[in-house]
């Protein structure tokens, strides 16, 4: 089957997730996502303020300056602008001049991260962030990582649409079932999310998981893999290993936001509910990592095609189903905003 893999454009009104919840304090955090910038920081009560991070006198960044209470301060012309946006000093005048103000985002704090609404306004209410309770429940060990990867966001969510190419990508990280031929995906729509979900074969888990865990390499056990594409911002994983004291299991989160048509920054968390302990985790994180930044290469190098080549011809298989409706649901967002 083919199609085109056209990744342009990016929806405006969705949430996407700008920074780690413990990254944002008293002190200016300057970010950029949808082609903007952004300045970030935590009022005295606590709740995380999203600014434009663009001084309304001149063009110099909110985020080079200070923060003084429930106010940031321009640190080129001294102008204060509070949470809202709103300018309510200015150092060389009494009145504030009429009108000015930097645009002004509504913020949650949702599974330790950090979500800004960039588009319009009166839409945040009605699609708050997708739960993630599992990335502050401590029943799971999480740990992860984020940096920005120099391609469109949509090859990133091709790239969590199929798992099958982990198997080729990092096969030693890989659980052995991978290898084998792909049962048929069970995918189920609504109009703004694809979850998907396949038993395979019994296979022997990685000989990585079963020697932290002192489990068998070699014994065969009934495996599971369940995915969600849960807005443009956010995909969801998680990997069963049914066992016969239990069901271990890998939950993976990615909140991926457009910093613009070519760049996506990539905030990855790998989570468990079995091995708990820093010693499993020391082991885990540099294994997860190394891929990921295979992945990251990957998908840099796919853009660099693009950009040099154009758009092709994509030979798609069976296991791009869901990869498939998530191209259709983020095509219709797209064009649903004009």
């Amino acid at each position: 089957m083919r199609g085109r893999g056209d990744t342009a454009g990016y929806p405006r009104n969705a949430w996407y997730a700008l920074a780690a919840a413990d990254e944002i304090g008293a002190e200016p955090y300057g970010t950029r996502a949808l082609d903007r910038p952004v300045v970030l920081f935590r009022a005295t009560d606590g709740t995380v303020v999203a600014l434009g991070d663009r001084d309304a006198h001149r063009p110099y960044p909110l985020s080079l300056g200070r923060v003084e209470g429930d106010t940031i301060v321009s640190g080129y012309s001294g102008f204060a602008y509070d949470r809202t946006g709103a300018c309510v000093r200015v150092p060389s005048q009494e009145q504030v001049p009429y009108g000015a103000r930097v645009p002004s985002y509504p913020v949650r704090e949702e599974g330790g991260l950090v979500w800004v609404w960039l588009g319009e306004r009166s839409l945040a209410e009605r699609r708050l962030p997708a739960p993630t309770p599992w990335l502050t429940d401590p029943a799971w060990e999480t740990f992860g990582g984020q940096w920005e990867t120099a391609a469109n966001i949509r090859l990133l969510q091709d790239n969590f649409g199929d798992i099958t190419h982990v198997a080729v990508v990092d096969p030693v990280l890989a659980p052995p079932a991978l290898s084998g031929v792909a049962p048929v995906l069970e995918v189920e729509l609504t109009e703004t999310t694809v979850s998907f979900h396949r038993d395979w074969p019994a296979a022997p888990v990685p000989g990585w998981q079963a020697e932290l865990t002192g489990g068998s390499a070699t014994e065969a056990y009934p495996q599971r893999e369940e995915g969600a594409f849960l807005s443009p911002g956010l995909w969801a994983d998680r990997w069963d290993v049914v066992l016969p004291d239990g069901t271990q299991t890998f939950r993976f989160t990615h909140a991926i936001t457009p910093v613009d048509a070519r760049h996506t920054r990539h905030l990855w968390r790998v989570s468990r509910n079995f091995a708990p302990g820093e010693h499993a985790t020391a082991t885990m994180r540099p294994m997860f990592e190394s891929y990921y930044r295979k992945v990251r290469e990957i998908l840099e190098t796919m853009q660099q095609v693009i950009d040099r080549d154009g758009y092709g011809e994509d030979v798609n298989v069976a296991a791009d189903l869901a990869v498939l409706q998530v191209r259709r649901i983020m095509r219709r967002w797209v064009a649903d905003e004009g």
